[in-house]
């Protein structure tokens, strides 16, 4: 598919604190600035809103089996568990249990010179890199290329563009927060 739609629509830059090089390549995988949205289908069987653990697996099986599938996400792709949650707290409590295994390591007969300390801002470092290592694999070009998913990057522009003209049979609305009860009405078949 080629990319000959719109610039994402209501969209904001997306920054993620620090600013160092590991989450630079984060953004320029799960969101990128560059990014142009393709231009909608005449017809979607599937549109999967956000991005997020449940939203990935649900585009790219849907994809896989052929179906014409848009993701609309307004942040970051791989939504919690990638960016704030599994990944990064799997990494911390790594970090967590090497630090208590070395301090116990006498009672395995290991004898270790000294206290052990952390030093957090290495810990999340490494927990930067760990996430942005695995980023690819939630990426937009990713789900684009491998699984012919439409990406869009946006919050507001792609329910504009296709509620005159939605035609779906089916509406998936993964989110976590809250129900998207206005869109809803989008979602109904007008055949």
């Amino acid at each position: 598919m080629t990319q000959t739609g719109t610039k994402p629509v209501g969209t904001e830059p997306v920054f993620v604190s620090p600013m160092d090089h590991y989450n630079r390549e984060l953004i320029a995988n799960l969101h990128p600035a560059d990014w142009v949205n393709p231009t909608p289908a005449q017809r979607y069987n599937l549109v999967v809103i956000g991005a997020g653990t449940a939203g990935l697996v649900t585009a790219a099986g849907a994809g896989l089996l052929g179906a014409k599938v848009a993701l609309v996400e307004k942040h970051l792709m791989g939504g919690d568990c990638t960016n704030v949650g599994c990944v990064p707290s799997k990494a911390m409590i790594r970090s967590a249990r090497v630090a208590g295994e070395i301090r116990r390591a006498k009672h395995y007969g290991i004898n270790v010179p000294g206290e052990v300390t952390v030093d957090f801002s290495t810990v999340m470092e490494r927990l930067r890199r760990v996430r942005t290592e695995i980023s690819p694999n939630d990426s937009a070009t990713r789900f684009q290329q491998e699984f012919g998913v439409d990406v869009f990057l946006e919050k507001h522009g792609f329910q504009a563009q296709i509620q005159s003209r939605w035609r779906g049979k089916r509406c998936d609305l993964r989110k976590r927060r809250s129900p998207l009860v206005p869109l809803l009405s989008i979602c109904r078949s007008k055949d």
